[in-house]
Order: C-alpha cells, then structure tokens, then sequence
C-alpha cells in the first residue's frame, strides 16, 4: 500500500465510517450524528439537557437544535423545558432502537480496530488525541 498523509488517511477512514453507518442507519431513518445523540442518551437513562449533548458532541447550538428538531419530527425524542433548560428525553421507541445501535457501535468498534493489540488501541487513542489537542 502507497504511503498517504495521515490527515488525508484520517479523511479516508472518517469517510468509510460514516459511509457504512448512514447505510446501516437508513432503515431506522437516522444519521451518524443522531445516532451518536441516541447512544449518548442511552448511557444517560434516557435524558439529557441540549447543552450536554452539544458539549457530547462538541458542535453549536443551532447544530444541535437540527439534530433534536429531525429526530423529534421521527418520533425518536421528545423534549420539555426546566427553566431555561431543554430537556431531550427517549421515546419509548428510541429505547428500542438505542440498545439494539449501542451493540452495533460496540461491534464496529470491534471490527475496526481488529488486528490490533490491547496496548495498540491504547497507544492509538492517545496519538489521536494529542493530535486532536495539537489542533484545537
């Protein structure tokens, strides 16, 4: 295999990641970036405030309000105010949906990192995030 830079191999990987995922994701009418909200949800017992989920995923406000706008309109998260809080709760068909894509994440996380050993994952997750800092 030719040698590429690593930021174009970063783009190819990210690529292919969200080109299977939106894939896989079609038949339940959901994209990478809500299902991640749906995985973070999941983890949360159900709820979260809007502001935790966009510190999760790190993207704006008006990104964020998309994101809960589509997935509400698809009957997969309902939302009320606390005072000033948003507050984005799982449908009881997300909850269906939630578990059966947290153990798919996990599969594919598998499958990514296959041939890799233990200590590999480790030193590959801590190169990728002093990159990620290098760059914030």
């Amino acid at each position: 295999m030719k040698k590429m830079p690593i930021p174009y191999l970063l783009k190819l990987i990210v690529d292919q990641i969200r080109t299977g995922a939106d894939a896989d994701l079609k038949s339940v009418h959901l994209t990478l970036a809500q299902s991640r909200v749906l995985a973070f949800l999941v983890d949360k017992d159900g709820q979260s405030t809007q502001k935790e989920i966009e510190d999760f995923l790190q993207v704006s406000h008006p990104t964020v309000v998309g994101i809960v706008s589509r997935m509400e309109k698809n009957g997969y998260l309902k939302s009320s105010y606390i005072g000033t809080s948003k507050i984005v709760r799982l449908t009881p068909r997300a909850h269906e949906v939630g578990q059966d894509m947290v153990k798919a994440m996990a599969e594919n996380d598998a499958a990514l990192m296959k041939g890799l050993s233990k200590k590999e994952i480790s030193e590959l997750q801590r190169m990728l995030m002093q990159v990620y800092q290098n760059i914030k």
